[in-house]
C-alpha cells in the first residue's frame, strides 16, 4: 500500500509541476568516479626550465579536479600538494578507487625550440585513445600553442591503471613562451575546461560548462521547526514556494540553471525519494528537469510558515518550516 501510494504521488508531482520523468545523468558528470595525477612533485621536481614541473601540474591538476567536481564527478586525487608518491602509489590510489578514467597531468622538457602539447595513451587501449583524441581537440581549442598530437606510449601509470587512461605534457618547461603559458592562472583554467570537455564528449555528455549542482539534500526535524538544507557545489538561484494545485501540502525548492547528482536516496520513474520521519514533513522528493532541480517537501498541514536562507564556506540552501 505504501508503494501504490508512491506512485499515486509521484504521477501527481509530475503533473502539477509540469516535469518529464527523465533523470540528470545524462546531462552531466554525475555517477563518474576520475583520478586526476598531478605529475611528480616533493622531492621529485620533474623537469625544471623556465617554470618547475611539478608546480604547474599540481595547479592545473587542481583546477581539473574542481571543474569536474562542479559538473558532478567524484574526483581522486593523486595528491594535492607538494609532496611525493611513487607511480606504483597513484596506480593504487586510482584502482582502489575503481575510477572510471585516469587524466595524468605533465609538463614536457627538451630543446628551447620544442614547443606544444601533446596527449598519451597506452599502445594497446583503443577507450584510452577515444579519450585522448577528445582531450587534445578540446585542448586546441582553447589554448594557443603547437598540436603536436595524440600518442601512444607505455608510462608506468597509463600501463598499469585498470581504467582507459591519458597523460597530458601541457607545454614544455625549456621554452619560454610555453612556460609562459602554462604557467598563467588564466590558461591553467583553460586547461582545466578543455580537459572537462573532452571528458563530457568521452562519457556522452554534452560538451558544456559547468553549473551549479546540487550535491546532497540533508533533513532535521528540530522540533519548533523541520530543517531542509541543500548543498550546492557554489552559489545558486533558487525559488521557495507553494504549489497551487496541491491546496498547500507541497513547499517546492526551485534550483535554476542547476544539476541534481545522485543522492543515493530511492528512485522512482525519474524522482528520488526519503522518508524522514517526520510528523512535519513526512516525505522529500527530488527530481531535474531540463536545467532546474525541484526538490518538494511533503507536509502534513497545508501551507505551514516558512523562513529561506543561504550559507557559504560550503554553499548551502537552508530552508525551515514551522508546524
Amino acid at each position: 500500500m505504501k508503494f501504490r501510494a508512491l506512485f499515486v504521488a509521484f504521477l501527481f508531482l509530475s503533473a502539477l509541476l509540469w516535469i518529464p520523468t527523465t533523470g540528470a545523468s545524462a546531462s552531466n558528470l554525475s555517477g563518474y568516479t576520475i583520478c586526476v595525477d598531478a605529475g611528480h612533485g616533493g622531492k621529485d621536481p620533474g623537469a625544471v626550465g623556465y617554470v618547475v614541473e611539478k608546480d604547474v601540474n599540481l595547479a592545473i591538476a587542481l583546477k581539473v579536479a574542481q571543474v569536474l567536481e562542479r559538473d558532478g564527478a567524484r574526483v581522486v586525487l593523486t595528491r594535492n600538494g607538494d609532496y611525493f608518491v611513487t607511480l606504483s602509489g597513484r596506480v593504487q590510489i586510482a584502482n582502489s578507487a575503481d575510477c572510471d578514467i585516469f587524466i595524468s597531468i605533465h609538463a614536457n622538457a627538451g630543446p628551447s625550440s620544442a614547443s606544444g602539447f601533446e596527449v598519451y595513451h597506452y599502445y594497446t587501449s583503443s577507450r584510452g585513445k577515444t579519450l585522448a583524441t577528445y582531450v587534445d581537440e578540446e585542448i586546441s581549442k582553447l589554448i594557443p600553442l603547437r598540436n603536436r598530437g595524440v600518442k601512444s606510449a607505455g608510462f608506468y601509470v597509463i600501463k598499469y591503471t585498470r581504467m582507459p587512461a591519458i597523460l597530458i605534457e601541457t607545454g614544455f618547461v625549456t621554452n619560454s613562451y610555453d612556460a609562459s603559458i602554462i604557467s598563467d592562472e588564466a590558461y591553467q583554467w583553460k586547461y582545466a575546461y578543455a580537459i572537462l570537455h573532452g571528458v563530457q564528449r568521452y562519457f556522452g555528455v554534452p560538451v558544456h560548462d559547468p553549473v551549479p549542482v546540487v550535491t546532497g539534500v540533508r533533513f532535521a526535524d528540530h522540533g519548533s521547526y523541520f530543517r531542509v538544507v541543500l548543498d550546492v557545489s557554489e552559489k545558486a538561484s533558487y525559488h521557495v514556494y507553494y504549489t497551487y494545485y496541491s491546496n498547500g501540502y507541497h513547499l517546492v525548492i526551485q534550483v535554476d540553471n542547476a544539476q541534481l547528482a545522485n543522492l543515493g536516496w530511492a528512485s522512482y520513474n525519474g524522482w528520488y525519494y526519503t522518508y524522514t520521519g517526520s510528523g512535519t514533513a513526512p516525505l522529500i522528493y527530488a527530481t531535474q528537469s531540463g536545467n532546474t532541480v525541484f526538490i518538494v517537501v511533503e507536509l502534513n498541514s497545508p501551507y505551514l510558515p516558512y523562513s529561506d536562507f543561504v550559507l557559504s564556506n560550503p554553499d548551502r540552501i537552508v530552508v525551515d518550516i514551522y508546524p
